[in-house]
């Protein structure tokens, strides 16, 4: 009896002795000037999850969460032993409501909180696209099997109904497939079936509605461009877009939740 209680002691001895070196270590820490600099920066720049939103058949994408792991960034600037924000080390919070979690939802625009708008191309016949690329500015471009060419500027989306699979392999070899679907009267079940992103245009640039187009215009703004759509009405688009301003980025990267 005496023995056992003798080990039991001994451990809540050997248990105690852990937690105050714990916390000893931890105050230590705490008093250590680069992780002053670190609590600090994380009082900052942590942030808190965003909720998807689910608005019957749509959603609007969340977005993750972020603290700086405190421990793990000091241990990264122990060597040079300053404060460097290079060396942060991220932990991310996944929202509660998330993108992934309904993918059967359609997504008709992105985070207003990202300050960005996207475009889509109809499709690769007009000078439009010379316009992007000269300009340097992302865009996401529909392709069918024919029209696919590997172009590393754009952002290729299936759009070849006919030949689905086959362009799908080729964009899967090529390491460049976002895995979006842009919508229209008949290819939803094969884009759900595919467990793809669903993408619906909350606004639609044509040859006659430009005005209509900037007055509707906000922040998560998904653009389709039409095939009879001017240069001149996309410039004066994208100026207009940099006025209020916002910046045109990828659409995967608009719908994502990172």
């Amino acid at each position: 009896m005496k023995k056992f209680i003798k080990i039991i002691l001994f451990s809540i001895l050997i248990i105690v002795s852990f937690y105050f070196t714990d916390q000893t270590a931890l105050f230590v820490q705490s008093k250590d000037p680069i992780m002053q600099s670190i609590k600090e920066y994380s009082q900052e720049n942590n942030y808190d999850a965003v909720n998807a939103i689910i608005n019957d058949n749509y959603i609007t994408p969340g977005m993750y969460g972020r603290r700086i792991n405190e421990v793990k960034s000091l241990m990264n600037m122990k060597a040079t032993g300053v404060f460097n924000s290079l060396f942060l080390v991220n932990d991310y919070v996944k929202p509660d409501i998330s993108l992934n979690q309904n993918m059967n939802k359609i997504i008709k625009r992105g985070n207003s909180k990202k300050q960005g708008v996207s475009f889509i191309l109809e499709n690769d016949e007009t000078t439009a696209v010379t316009y992007f690329i000269f300009s340097k500015i992302p865009v996401s471009l529909l392709v069918t099997n024919k029209t696919y060419n590997q172009n590393p500027y754009f952002e290729q989306i299936n759009n070849d109904f006919d030949n689905y699979k086959t362009l799908e392999k080729q964009l899967n070899k090529d390491k460049i497939n976002t895995n979006i679907c842009v919508l229209n009267r008949t290819n939803k079940d094969i884009c759900v079936k595919n467990k793809k992103y669903l993408i619906e245009p909350s606004l639609v640039l044509n040859e006659a509605n430009i005005l209509s187009v900037k007055k509707n215009l906000t922040s998560g703004d998904i653009i389709m461009i039409k095939s009879d759509a001017s240069i001149d009405q996309i410039t004066l688009l994208v100026n207009y877009i940099k006025s209020k301003g916002l910046k045109v980025i990828k659409l995967s990267e608009l719908i994502s939740e990172k």
